[in-house]
């Protein structure tokens, strides 16, 4: 099956009309064997659910080999397209209607089978566990839910997989469309909820399968169980490199762990619960700073970003922390009723909306020091009021150079890498021409020297800019010292005055727009100020950078 397929299915959704047949189209038919491998598994006369239902094929398929079908999806537009089309027969029991993971309209053991296909990409992990406990409720006893997904292959393929993938997630960006998720640790949450897997068909290398689940344990369960993720090492050299590569790939990539409870020391229902992201880098840091203290920690699903980055970006907020809650079940795992929250989670988590989002939600919110080192005093002295250290996110010079390295990483990878190649290559090119380019090509290495010389100023200096909070002044500034300090060491590279002045214009630029790009870094200001300054920011940017740009090309001739 072509990657694309499942990765557009949200882009294919919005077009009810042609969904089947450009999905067909996208999957090279893969889609229609794994109908025919459902209807092969399924005995009628049964009475099915099928979740996600879409435009209603498979659906219409089950209900005219005599099946009670009750056929649901979250999307109007799908389930009336999938009305339109129904069956002409007058003995078919099919029934569509509007319906999510979060309320199945069943009662509970009334369902002989449950549905479900391409699905589950479309479901976060702690959705995927909902879906899951939901389903064995609805499910009689002895019961089976087929499930039809995409899921990363093994040995080559997964290398082939994720690059296909990230090629489209690329796409999709650009199409203003939020991707689907990879089904990474589906087959953990099956035997701890109840279920067991007694059947499965793989295509294309087995990045697309269906599986057919049993509801097991009847005799002894009365309710669906809770998966808990395995213990994760934060200690040792392979936790430090995890640590370093968060650090020098610009903490770009998402790094997640499984979200769920994990344990600190041995924790028991007395033990204290501190909340936090899944991103593998904060959590290695809430586990060494707590050095075996008895605890709860709850990674809730930020998408395996920073509580910093995910609050900023609703990643990290009541959402999140009410799914997490629900999803495993910690109220009743400890009898302690206050969640310890990062300070720096305040911009996404708001206490005060909690009960009127979640009524049953059994937690009080307690924000917690805004860095993880302080978390084992703030446990032990419970300050009514939170000494500065605990409250403010000094940005000391360690922090600095921590955020130099990762935001000067970031900008080589996601805004100077692509221009640079072009930029060499051209001068590449301009040597079959004149050969005196060759000598030339050093000017690539100038323009990687001063992106780091900008953002390590920036990073260094950043504190005499205190005396304001507009990065638009910030920028300025230190675009004004960037190209003070160009001038003097340019001067011992190449002699040209012109060059050096033109070239002037183009750093400044360099430096205020890193500026802007470094703020997500310091804490120093909010998400709300940034958006109110961004407007005349972007117009000015474009200014500098096309002034800046016009007098680089200029200046290349006097090289």
């Amino acid at each position: 099956m072509n990657k694309i397929a499942v990765v557009y299915m949200r882009k294919l959704e919005l077009e009810p009309e042609t969904y089947e047949s450009k999905f067909t189209a996208l999957t090279k038919g893969t889609n229609i064997k794994v109908h025919n491998w459902i209807l092969e598994r399924i005995k009628a006369p049964q009475i099915i659910l099928e979740v996600g239902c879409g435009t209603g094929s498979l659906a219409k398929k089950m209900a005219l080999k005599g099946n009670d079908v009750l056929a649901i999806d979250k999307n109007l537009q799908m389930v009336n397209t999938a009305i339109k089309n129904y069956p002409s027969e007058e003995s078919t029991k099919l029934l569509y209607q509007i319906g999510s993971i979060n309320d199945l309209p069943a009662e509970d053991s009334s369902k002989d089978s449950i549905v479900s296909t391409f699905m589950l990409s479309e479901l976060r992990p702690f959705e995927q566990q909902e879906f899951l406990r939901n389903a064995w409720k609805a499910l009689k006893p002895n019961g089976r839910m087929i499930l039809a997904a995409e899921f990363i292959p093994s040995g080559f393929w997964k290398i082939w997989f994720n690059i296909k993938r990230w090629r489209y997630r690329k796409k999709l960006r650009r199409l203003r469309l939020q991707s689907t998720f990879l089904v990474k640790w589906f087959f953990n949450y099956l035997e701890p909820i109840g279920f067991k897997l007694v059947a499965e068909k793989k295509w294309n290398h087995g990045s697309i399968r269906v599986i057919e689940l049993k509801k097991n344990n009847v005799e002894k369960l009365k309710e669906p169980g809770y998966y808990r993720p395995n213990p994760k090492k934060f200690k040792g050299l392979r936790a430090q490199l995890s640590i370093y590569r968060c650090i020098f790939t610009g903490q770009v990539d998402h790094v997640p762990i499984e979200p769920g409870i994990y344990q600190s020391g041995n924790p028991d229902e007395n033990s204290p619960i501190i909340v936090t992201a899944n991103y593998l880098y904060t959590y290695i840091k809430v586990m060494r700073a707590l050095k075996g203290i008895d605890a709860w920690v709850l990674c809730v699903d930020s998408n395996g970003i920073n509580v910093w980055c995910a609050a900023r970006g609703n990643n990290f907020g009541n959402k999140q922390l009410i799914e997490a809650v629900e999803a495993t079940d910690i109220a009743n795992i400890t009898i302690k009723k206050t969640l310890i929250v990062p300070q720096l989670s305040a911009g996404g988590i708001t206490a005060p909306l909690i009960k009127s989002e979640a009524p049953d939600f059994p937690f009080n919110i307690l924000y917690g020091p805004v860095w993880a080192k302080y978390i084992p005093q703030f446990l032990e002295e419970r300050p009514a009021r939170k000494p500065d250290k605990m409250k403010l996110a000094n940005f000391t010079l360690s922090h600095r150079f921590r955020a130099e390295i990762t935001h000067t990483t970031f900008l080589f990878r996601k805004i100077f890498l692509l221009p640079t190649i072009a930029l060499l290559l051209l001068l590449i090119g301009l040597t079959f021409i004149d050969t005196l380019w060759i000598r030339k090509l050093w000017i690539v290495g100038e323009l990687c020297f001063w992106i780091i010389i900008a953002n390590a100023l920036i990073a260094i200096l950043f504190p005499i800019t205190k005396f304001t909070r507009k990065f638009i002044t910030k920028g300025i500034i230190f675009g004004i010292i960037t190209v003070i300090m160009f001038g003097g060491v340019s001067w011992f590279f190449n002699y040209s005055l012109p060059n050096i002045i033109l070239s002037s214009f183009f750093y400044f630029w360099v430096a205020f727009f890193s500026t802007m790009s470094f703020s997500g870094y310091t804490m120093a200001t909010s998400p709300r100020e940034i958006q109110d300054e961004y407007p005349i920011f972007s117009k000015i940017n474009m200014i500098l950078l096309i002034i800046g740009l016009v007098a680089k090309a200029i200046g290349f001739i006097f090289y």
